[in-house]
């Protein structure tokens, strides 16, 4: 499994006043993430698992392209910028009249929704689309599941596609029922493994 570097990366750093949950929309800065917790070994495994509440229970949109967070906050305020619409009033303006968002696409042809965030501090709410170039939509506990597995792997030495330690991991750390005899089957479980450590 090829795991970003866990030390400190500048790329993950969201510029202000961007928005932008990674643990739900961002494929490689979960990689980055898994790396960070293998390396604290076992004792950080329940971490990682407590961290993963933050993905919620329902579908979303992972952002699967090259860009880094950083990256996509910088393009997102650049055109916000030449639009006329960085400042608070002007971007939330600019969203409340097309129905309280809008929709941006990037050089990589990947699109992304801006709502209005937190007006006191990141304002710019960033989402994967959905449908569109660089993006795969998953389940959050086939999310949850496929970052826990590839961590509990990587620290065991283990094999993220056994469907035992992937039930195991389930139960043990996120309290949900078993999967049955096809990973991929089981709402592309094993996409998304493979996605997550490639």
């Amino acid at each position: 499994m090829e795991i970003i570097s866990p030390k400190y990366c500048s790329e993950m750093e969201l510029p202000f006043p961007v928005l932008f949950n990674t643990w739900k929309h961002h494929a490689a800065a979960l990689r980055h993430r898994i790396g960070e917790f293998v390396c604290g070994g076992e004792a950080a495994l329940q971490s990682l698992a407590d961290e993963l509440i933050v993905i919620g229970a329902k579908l979303m949109d992972l952002y699967t392209g090259a860009y880094s967070p950083a990256e996509i906050g910088r393009l997102v305020l650049e055109q916000l910028g030449r639009d006329g619409c960085l400042d608070l009033e002007p971007f939330r303006n600019w969203v409340q009249t097309e129905g309280g968002y809008r929709i941006l696409t990037l050089p990589d042809d990947s699109a992304w929704v801006l709502r209005l965030g937190d007006e006191d501090d990141r304002y710019v709410h960033v989402h994967p689309g959905r449908w569109v170039p660089h993006t795969r939509r998953v389940r959050a506990n086939v999310l949850k599941t496929a970052v826990m597995v590839l961590a509990v792997a990587s620290v065991r030495s283990g094999d993220p596609m056994e469907r035992t330690l992937v039930n195991r991991v389930r139960q043990e750390y996120l309290g949900l029922a078993p999967f049955g005899r096809d990973l991929d089957g089981e709402q592309g479980l094993g996409e998304v493994i493979d996605l997550l450590r490639s």
